[in-house]
C-alpha cells in the first residue's frame, strides 16, 4: 500500500517537472545534458537493456550525478511525461529533484 502511494507521488512529481519544462528524456539526450552540467537527478526504468544501464551509470558516475533505478517500467515512466515509453529521464531543477529523491 505504502509502495503504491510512493509510486503515485513519484509519477506525480515527474509529471509536475515535465509541465515545468524541467525534464530531459532519452538516453542520449540525458547523457548530453549531464555533460553540460544541467541535470541533477537521473531516473532509469527497471526494464532497460544492460547496455543502456551501463551507459547511464558510467555517465552519472563520471559526472557525479544522482542515479536511481526506480523500479518503474519504461511504459509507465514514459506515460508520466506524455510519451509512449522512456528508458530514462533527467531532472534539471534542484527542488523537483529533491522532491523526487525523497519519494524514492
Amino acid at each position: 500500500m505504502n509502495e503504491d502511494r510512493n509510486l503515485k507521488q513519484i509519477l506525480f512529481s515527474i509529471g509536475l517537472a515535465k509541465k515545468a519544462g524541467k525534464v530531459i528524456s532519452g538516453t542520449d539526450s540525458v547523457c548530453d545534458e549531464i555533460r553540460k552540467h544541467k541535470i541533477l537527478l537521473v531516473l532509469c526504468a527497471c526494464d532497460v537493456s544492460e547496455n543502456t544501464k551501463k551507459k547511464i551509470s558510467d555517465c552519472c558516475k563520471y559526472y557525479q550525478i544522482k542515479l536511481h533505478f526506480c523500479g518503474i517500467p519504461k511504459e509507465t515512466l514514459g506515460k508520466a511525461i506524455g510519451k509512449t515509453f522512456s528508458a530514462c529521464i533527467g531532472i534539471t531543477d534542484k527542488n523537483l529533484s529533491e522532491l523526487i529523491s525523497r519519494n524514492i
